[in-house]
Order: C-alpha cells, then structure tokens, then sequence
C-alpha cells in the first residue's frame, strides 16, 4: 500500500448539551515519516500516528471553547480529500499541519 497523507476527523459531543464541533486535520505524510524516524517506531500505522500528531491541533480547538465544557471525542481517518473542507482555505495552522472547522 502507498503511503499517503492522512486527514483526521475529530467529533467533540459535548457532555452537557450533547452539542458536537468536528475538526479535520491534515497530517501530511512526510510529517508521519519523521515521527517515525525521530521516535524509532516502525511498528506503528499511518493512522495511530497521525492521531497523535493531530490530538494537539484539536485541543487546543476545543479547549479554547469556554461554552463547550466536558466532551467525548470520536475520530475517523481518510486519505482522501473530504468534500466539506474541498474548496476551503485551512483555518489553522501548526508546522506542517492543516485545520479545518467542520
């Protein structure tokens, strides 16, 4: 299989309103492959790493929401370009990583 990059969704279901803001993160490949080599890790998917180098963007999403209080989060992962944020300029930036509010 093609390593490619890999767009992780992000849902937040607030604990109290049952209200839910979605994140989609673009983590690129070449970002997966030096997470990889810097933390020797072989072993691990494309997926759970992109996770881990996307958990950080969407914290700080949701965390800065003062209304959004406790959440539940649930995620799932593509690697193709999902049609909400197609056309769409990202609305935040990290290093290599893109973020777009869904």
């Amino acid at each position: 299989m093609t390593s490619c990059d890999v767009y992780v969704q992000i849902t937040a279901t607030s604990g109290q309103s049952g209200r839910s803001k979605s994140i989609v993160v673009l983590v690129p490949q070449n970002a997966i492959e030096k997470y990889k080599s810097t933390l020797h890790l072989s072993k691990e998917d494309d997926e759970a790493i992109a996770r881990r180098l996307a958990d950080p963007v969407a914290s700080y999403v949701f965390t800065h929401r003062p209304t959004f209080g406790r959440f539940r989060v649930a995620y799932s992962f593509t690697k193709t370009l999902p049609p909400e944020i197609e056309r769409e300029p990202p609305e935040l930036t990290r290093g290599q990583l893109k973020a777009w509010l869904v």
